[in-house]
């Protein structure tokens, strides 16, 4: 492999290193996040940071770059490798595996979620690696692969393997606009199916139509999600109330035949107080209510990891070195938002059972996902700056 060392003190080295990642495809499915996987864990090591592959699925693996520091809490710095599929590649005014620049934005697949904020932690940790500075504990930089699909096996893994200790301090650069994001709601799939039986349309009382369960089943779920939402006794003050789409739906095979099967896909997103077990139930109830009213069979089938909500306590000094950090580099104190998507930093938290896990990085989260995605040159240069005086803060 040709050499990947980057001049990390210019000011455009963020800005270079994310072109690099944008042009090594690593869509998610296919979960192909090997190729740039090795890019990092190289240019982590011709940097002269230690560098760790762990396997997690064939030759899928987690990059952990790590300083050492005293033996105190580490900060680490989580980024994902995978990004979403391009989609139709004709629709992109931009080659989504070009990073190709315009207008003081960076376009292409990951160039917002979350590549640019992969890049400015890289280089926030090879210019303190080469600075020598003293750190209390050790700062750590995971990448992970899967993050992208609902059962996240990359930060699954680590958390399962316990390679992120508990007492971590966990910062995501999933794309907040350079904002700092302290509570993340919890997400949870579930695909239910409801089993009737068929008839011809001409006598529909002698079957059991499952279209009509999910009917039944479809305004039911509305409704108990605004219930749930309407039982606080205030919204929460960050990720406001719960909120429930359901995003697929298949049923029937003709016309002119009573429906046997109906499926359909749900996403559920839940903030503190409610836990994983709130939402299934909420789920289970309503399909049992619609299946018994029509007298149809049904199943429900979780379809995700379970995801439940984080937020950073108040009182962590991770959110005391950052606000000091965002102060020195922007020039005032941030406000403390919520993430409405989930993360690895939330799965880790659940993981490990430590919830002082934050989101912050360059890109706008409405950019991710989108055909002609695209990142802010500026605001990788100013996360990168960031990233680097927090670790400063919390371990100098």
């Amino acid at each position: 492999m040709e050499s990947t060392t980057t001049d990390i003190f210019s000011p455009t080295a963020a800005i270079e290193l994310t072109q690099k990642l944008v042009q090594i495809p690593s869509e998610n499915p296919t979960g192909d996040e090997v190729a740039l996987g090795r890019f990092v864990a190289e240019w982590l090591r011709e940097h002269g940071i230690e560098t760790e592959v762990r396997p997690v699925e064939g030759e899928r693996a987690n990059v952990l770059g790590r300083i050492r520091g005293a033996g105190g809490p580490p900060l680490v710095y989580l980024a994902h490798l995978d990004t979403v599929p391009i989609g139709d590649r004709h629709k992109w005014k931009h080659d989504p595996f070009g990073g190709e620049i315009a207008d003081g934005y960076m376009y292409g697949r990951g160039s917002c979620d979350m590549k640019s904020g992969t890049a400015a932690a890289m280089i926030a940790l090879a210019r303190i690696k080469q600075s020598g500075k003293p750190l209390s504990g050790d700062l750590v930089l995971a990448c992970t692969v899967d993050e992208e699909e609902a059962f996240m096996k990359g930060s699954t893994a680590l958390g399962q393997e316990k390679a992120i200790p508990s007492d971590a301090y966990m910062l995501t650069m999933e794309p907040t606009g350079c904002q700092l994001n302290t509570a993340q709601k919890g997400a949870f799939w579930f695909e239910v199916t409801f089993y009737g039986r068929g008839a011809h349309a001409a006598n529909p009382q002698i079957g059991a139509d499952a279209n009509k369960a999910m009917a039944y089943a479809i305004l039911g779920w509305y409704e108990a999600a605004q219930k749930m939402g309407d039982s606080m006794e205030k919204p929460h003050p960050l990720l406001d109330r719960p909120t429930l789409i359901v995003s697929r739906l298949e049923g029937g095979v003709k016309t002119n035949i009573v429906s046997e099967i109906c499926r359909c896909e749900i996403d559920m997103r839940i903030p503190p107080p409610f836990k994983g077990e709130d939402a299934r139930q909420l789920v289970e109830e309503v399909a049992r209510t619609a299946a018994d009213k029509v007298g149809v069979t049904y199943k429900v089938v979780n379809q995700s990891a379970e995801r439940p909500p984080a937020e950073c306590p108040a009182d962590s000094p991770l959110l005391g070195a950052f606000d000091q950090a965002y102060e020195k580099v922007v020039g005032h104190i941030p406000a403390h938002l919520g993430f409405l998507a989930y993360t690895d930093a939330a799965m880790l938290a659940h993981l490990t059972g430590n919830q002082q896990a934050v989101v912050f990085g360059p890109g706008l989260l409405s950019d991710a996902h989108t055909t002609d995605e695209k990142v802010e040159l500026a605001q990788i240069v100013t996360a990168t700056d960031i990233l680097e005086q927090t670790a400063l803060n919390l371990l100098g």
